[in-house]
């Protein structure tokens, strides 16, 4: 998908950002090392954005987060492999879990990326699907802004969206990974619906400044979350089935509600 879900400045592709020791701070904190321990956890889930491809696997090696005046904390350091277009019409999937985190205020997190990595892709003229290895570009590790302050007992939950148009990229008859990951910050705002007739869709909400998209799932089903409140134009942009985009005007998105549109016939 060439899904735009709300273009933002977060510099997610490729960060590398290099952290000097000094006496006073760590560049590597373990979970349980600091002396103000707490009961607290961490969590971090994924969801995606679908593209118009039958199938992608992606392989996370390390899940971490920075510690503001501490360092960078180990949440998961198991790899794990991702099937990210499950991950549709609001499924999700914990990729790490820590208890007993440092209380304190986590500003990044930090995923890292192994060689692991495969893409199925359809071929529309034959129909057929062409099974194919990703190479990794040189986003092998994705940083994302965050702001989750913990203190005793309490607990921290961010939901990245994994926006998997924008993160394949063909050169020379050749797919590339530069994965691109956005926080959703706003899970109870948004906009679920189903379109029938079209075996794929594009769907972008726009209101002239904010834009979002996304892609209908197998089922036909479509959720954007994260979306600022105010009236938006749907606009539904449909495989060969359909040459003609469809335009629905005036959808309001209301704070702290997912606006149903039902069933949406082409």
């Amino acid at each position: 998908m060439i899904n735009l879900k709300r273009i933002l400045p977060t510099a997610i592709l490729g960060i590398a950002i290099a952290l000097t020791s000094v006496s006073c701070k760590k560049d590597d904190v373990e979970p349980n090392d600091s002396s103000d321990q707490s009961s607290s956890s961490f969590q971090v889930r994924m969801t995606d954005s679908p593209g118009d491809f039958a199938e992608l696997d992606v392989e996370i090696t390390k899940v971490e987060a920075y510690l503001q005046n501490e360092g960078w904390v180990t949440l998961n350091n198991q790899s794990q492999v991702v099937s990210v277009l499950d991950l549709t019409n609001g499924a999700e999937t914990t990729i790490a879990q820590q208890s007993a985190v440092s209380a304190g205020i986590y500003t990044r997190v930090r995923l890292t990326f192994g060689s692991n990595n495969s893409l199925s892709v359809t071929d529309s003229i034959l129909g057929s699907t062409i099974n194919t290895n990703l190479n990794l570009g040189t986003s092998q590790q994705v940083e994302v802004l965050i702001d989750e302050q913990i203190s005793a007992g309490t607990n921290a939950s961010v939901l990245l969206d994994f926006q998997v148009a924008q993160s394949i990229l063909e050169q020379s008859q050749q797919f590339i990974l530069n994965p691109t990951i956005t926080l959703i910050e706003d899970e109870t705002t948004g906009i679920q619906g189903e379109v029938e007739g079209a075996a794929t869709a594009m769907i972008t909400l726009s209101d002239g400044e904010n834009e979002y998209s996304t892609f209908i799932n197998a089922q036909g089903n479509f959720l954007i979350r994260g979306v600022e409140d105010g009236i938006y134009d749907l606009v539904i942009e449909a495989g060969n089935e359909v040459s003609d985009a469809t335009t629905l005007s005036n959808v309001m998105v209301l704070q702290g509600q997912i606006t149903q549109m039902g069933t949406i016939e082409l």
